[in-house]
């Protein structure tokens, strides 16, 4: 092949080569297949209950509440920071207009810009287009265990865009900062900004061992991502949430609050994989990166829920540490100039079949999906809620074993003990609920203490046995696919009296 013939193939639009294609597919297919779950599961999600309640609050009263309501008999009036008040206030606008699936898709296109950052980050450090797609592919699957329409998604994108602009080393830099601030109105997350930008920081100290001009931007640029966090109608109140949360009771009840372990299959798919190449080849990273690595491991083991955000910081540090042969690099280019003229049309054809390829199964997974998301009724106990408000004659005071279902009666003249809020209910609540739910010793007391009668218990299980045990104490009178209802016969017996 002549020089001429080699600068020709090597002046083609990217768009023409399969291989530069195809992380691009990997993105829209991600998208695409959660696209379609986050879009079918909001009627069946339980945060979404009280989200869409305190949306519609904003929205009507033009205020954010800041303490808990006459809606909870536990915790009426602790103070209460819902930082997520601009996902709820979109909830709610979108419902308003028809539009309820308009907050899911955006959750969906928030992980495609995540895996967008992580494609640039791949190509920054001149990974191949195999490799990147492994990337996005990986962090695709440390997605899947905590993906919802929910603000904390939006979270992923804010971490994913602050690294990839903080990396840039110009004056793209700055736009982490305005960043930030959308961020810091989603979610509480956004505290993770100035943490990042104060690490690049710390390693550019590390680098220049002076007071240079990278370092004094570097620290600039983390006080000003500090300060964004404080652009919100919530002001100090989200710092001091933030700080609350570290030690919050609630880490001992939800799940996605637990240490993570290979029980999660999220963990085993998506972040093992960076961690064994991280042990194996990380020390060829550069120091930021290795700090970088070092930061969200650390915060990986905290909670499960965060396997998705180092995934998607991580990822393109573990693949970009793996040995590379410089000769195996410059055959490959070799091949891809050479791939125009002769042989290199077979390879190219075959980069067309696999992208296509890829495409196929991204559009079977999200149809798949699209048509086997379950029913509100598989996930929320609709029809005991229901049996509950039809039965009761005075307003019911009502405890939930999963407390996300007691959000069900935000809109009902209900009292509960607590719902999916769960942030702003203090310890002595928490300790409560899980005396009750446990089983343990004073369970019975603490619902007669609290002048419970009704229960919406896990259908089989030990709440359910130990209270159909207690017949003279109280009755079931309604089950569905997911819960049962007990009441107090007092209960069941006011309304047979105001019904004759």
């Amino acid at each position: 092949m002549s020089d001429d013939d080699a600068m020709t193939v090597m002046r083609r639009p990217l768009w023409t080569d399969p291989r530069e294609l195809l992380p691009w597919v990997c993105v829209v297919s991600v998208v695409a297949w959660l696209g379609a779950l986050a879009m079918r599961f909001p009627a069946g999600d339980g945060d979404l209950l009280w989200q869409r309640w305190l949306g519609d609050r904003i929205l009507r009263e033009h205020a954010i509440p800041r303490a808990l309501g006459d809606e909870t008999f536990a915790a009426s009036g602790a103070p209460w920071t819902p930082h997520e008040w601009l996902f709820s206030a979109a909830l709610a606008a979108g419902a308003h207009h028809g539009a309820t699936w308009l907050v899911p898709l955006v959750c969906a296109l928030a992980v495609g810009v995540a895996l967008a950052t992580v494609v640039l980050r791949c190509r920054r450090r001149r990974l191949s287009s195999t490799l990147t797609s492994a990337a996005v592919l990986v962090c695709a699957l440390a997605t899947i265990q905590s993906f919802g329409a929910r603000a904390q998604v939006l979270g992923w994108a804010g971490v994913a865009m602050v690294v990839w602009l903080l990396e840039s080393e110009g004056p793209l830099a700055w736009a982490a900062v305005p960043v930030t601030v959308m961020w810091a109105n989603l979610h509480a997350s956004a505290f993770l900004a100035p943490a990042v930008a104060a690490l690049f920081a710390f390693a550019a100290v590390l680098r220049d061992r002076a007071w240079s001009r990278a370092v004094r931007r570097a620290l600039a640029l983390a006080v000003a991502c500090g300060a964004a966090t404080l652009a919100t109608p919530l002001g100090f109140d989200l710092t001091r949430y933030a700080l609350a949360l570290l030690a919050s009771p609630i880490r001992h009840s939800i799940s996605e609050w637990g240490a993570t372990s290979a029980s999660s299959y999220a963990f085993v798919a998506g972040a093992l994989p960076l961690l064994l190449l991280l042990a194996a080849f990380g020390v060829r990273a550069s120091l930021r990166d290795r700090l970088l690595a070092a930061a969200f491991t650390v915060l990986l083991f905290a909670a499960v829920r965060n396997v998705p955000v180092f995934a998607l910081v991580a990822a393109p540090i573990a693949l970009a540490a793996l040995p590379r042969s410089r000769a195996h690099e410059h055959t490959s280019i070799t091949m891809a100039v050479r791939g125009a003229a002769s042989a290199g049309r077979r390879e190219t054809f075959a980069g067309w079949v696999t992208l296509a390829a890829v495409a196929c199964c991204g559009a079977l997974i999200t149809t798949l999906s699209w048509q086997r998301v379950p029913s509100a009724e598989s996930t929320l106990p609709l029809g005991t809620a229901r049996a509950l408000m039809a039965q009761a004659h005075l307003p019911p005071r009502v405890f939930c074993e999963d407390f996300a279902w007691c959000s069900l009666f935000l809109n009902e003249p209900a009292r509960f003990f607590m719902d999916g809020r769960c942030d702003p209910y203090p310890a002595p609540v928490w300790r409560d609920y899980r005396e009750v739910i446990d089983g343990n010793r004073r369970w019975s007391a603490i619902l007669d203490r609290e002048r419970i009668d009704a229960v919406l218990v896990r259908r089989n299980g030990a709440l359910d046995s130990l209270l159909a045990e207690r017949r003279s104490t109280w009755r079931r009178i309604a089950a569905d696919a997911v819960s049962g209802l007990y009441v107090r016969p007092a209960v069941v017996a006011s309304a047979s009296a105001h019904a004759r």
